[in-house]
């Protein structure tokens, strides 16, 4: 039976805790209320998004005289419709979902979590979402809401690839660019689509790095200088290098996906995202290949992994090297949490002092300000034996270790991606034990028959006979056949 009563309680408790001397409170139980207190207010969010989804699937409002649940909330909550729709929705979330729902109602996850899942089951089929919810809620514990959304991008693109080739034409007929006078100056505006806003904003990147640690420039100011410069110097020089390396235009691309397997990760512009197979056919045509070893070795004696080391004979990395190791990034800062894209190679056992040797698993690549820190002695980075780097920093007196969590979890999401693809293209099995009998006997003419009717059958409409789990995986891996 449903006691309404229980929330007097609650209420009770809430006055009590207005009634504390929060002056009175420690530094630690001030730290403390803060977590508990967050907490609360998500359950709390959460059983609320549990009541707009009941009210809106019974229609409860019309008890009170309201035509809809957006219309009862904005004059008995004061709440503007979007308010009130986002809260019938994360109901519903919870609802479709229900470890979501239930990780939601122990505050173990926050309301804008629950919104990125209701945005992926908007764009993908139910079942894509659903297979991959344990690993999704397991990033959504972990970090905060703009990783969960990337990830769930991420799942939406591989699920359904055709859809990033329909956002490309749609950005190609939104071409737009206008340079007008504007006061002192000039005002630019305008809209670019995948492949052009990319080649820009990798030259623009690279061309507008700091010049120095006495640079004051702003950001936005170093970019204008940059198209500056460009303009003055572009028809005598060409583009600008640095370090020998002009800025280029990078698509990571699994040997799985042009292997036409199912399930495989779609190709990945640098500084843009997944792009689809017939934006990724136009990039091709066009660009030089360079194949990179990411996961595992070779055996032999020597590592393909190993071939580009140059050891102590060079202390600068090698064009090639220089690659690998931002092909390896992803052309981001190595840093966990930092999304810096102008990377300068560092020797983790350093050169001069340590006699660090100029091999891929000695060098990584660090944005400017990660690589100051570095010789700050603020930031520390070591190789963890296994081709990795682990990052750690000081808090207080104590040097922890950062954990990187988004790179864990993207790779939990494409190692259940794998075995998904794996489970799909596993052939059934064919029994070999059957009996063989002697032509023109009446054994043989039975085997015969009984071949004659399974190969009609298996050419006819039939009932579905597999499993619940064989078919829900036909309908989750139905992408790229």
């Amino acid at each position: 039976m449903f006691d309404p009563d229980v929330m007097d309680s609650v209420e009770a408790a809430l006055d009590a805790l207005a009634d504390q001397p929060t002056g009175l409170a420690t530094d630690e139980q001030t730290c403390e209320m803060q977590r508990r207190l967050v907490a609360a207010i998500d359950r709390m969010s959460g059983l609320q998004a549990v009541w707009f989804d009941q009210m809106q699937e019974r229609r409860s409002y019309e008890v009170e005289g309201a035509s809809s649940t957006a219309g009862w909330a904005r004059r008995e909550l004061r709440w503007d419709v979007r308010q009130s729709r986002a809260a019938v929705a994360a109901g519903r979330t919870m609802r479709v979902l229900p470890e979501v729902g239930a990780a939601r109602r122990a505050g173990e996850i926050r309301g804008a979590h629950v919104d990125a899942f209701t945005v992926a089951l908007k764009k993908a089929d139910r079942e894509i979402v659903e297979a991959a919810e344990d690993v999704m809620l397991d990033v959504a514990r972990a970090c905060e809401p703009a990783e969960l959304s990337r990830q769930l991008t991420m799942l939406v693109e591989t699920a359904h690839p055709e859809e990033l080739d329909r956002a490309y034409a749609a950005g190609m007929e939104k071409h737009d660019l206008t340079i007008a006078r504007c006061g002192e100056g000039f005002h630019v505006n305008g809209f670019l689509d995948t492949v052009t806003g990319t080649r820009l904003k990798t030259w623009l990147t690279a061309a507008s790095a700091p010049r120095g640690s006495d640079d004051s420039r702003t950001p936005a100011q170093r970019r204008v200088d940059a198209i500056g410069d460009l303009a003055a110097s572009v028809l005598e020089h060409g583009l600008p290098a640095d370090r020998g390396v002009r800025p280029q235009v990078g698509v990571m691309v699994e040997a799985a996906w042009l292997a036409g397997h199912p399930a495989a990760e779609p190709p990945v512009l640098a500084g843009w995202g997944p792009v689809g197979p017939k934006l990724f056919d136009y990039l091709s045509c066009d660009a030089d290949r360079t194949d990179f070893l990411v996961d595992g070795a070779t055996t032999g004696p020597t590592p393909q992994a190993d071939v580009l080391n140059v050891g102590r004979t060079h202390r600068l990395a090698t064009y090639k090297q220089r690659q690998a190791v931002h092909a390896r990034q992803g052309w981001v800062c190595a840093n966990p949490g930092c999304g810096g894209t102008h990377l300068e190679l560092h020797h983790v056992a350093w050169w001069d002092r340590d006699g660090g040797r100029t091999d891929l698993d000695n060098l990584v690549g660090l944005c400017p300000r990660c690589h100051q820190l570095i010789h700050l002695g603020t930031l520390w980075v070591e190789s963890d034996g296994e081709r990795g780097f682990v990052f750690s920093r000081r808090k207080g007196a104590r040097i922890l270790e950062i954990e990187d969590r988004h790179r864990v979890q993207r790779q939990r999401l494409s190692d259940r991606l794998r075995e998904l693809r794996t489970l799909r293209s596993t052939p059934a099995e064919v029994p070999e034990d059957r009996p063989h009998f002697p032509a023109g006997s009446a054994g043989h003419e039975r085997a015969r028959s009984r071949e004659h009717a399974r190969s009609h059958v298996l050419h006819c409409p039939r009932p579905d006979r597999r499993s619940p789990v064989e078919r829900h995986l036909d309908r989750v891996l139905h992408l790229r056949t």
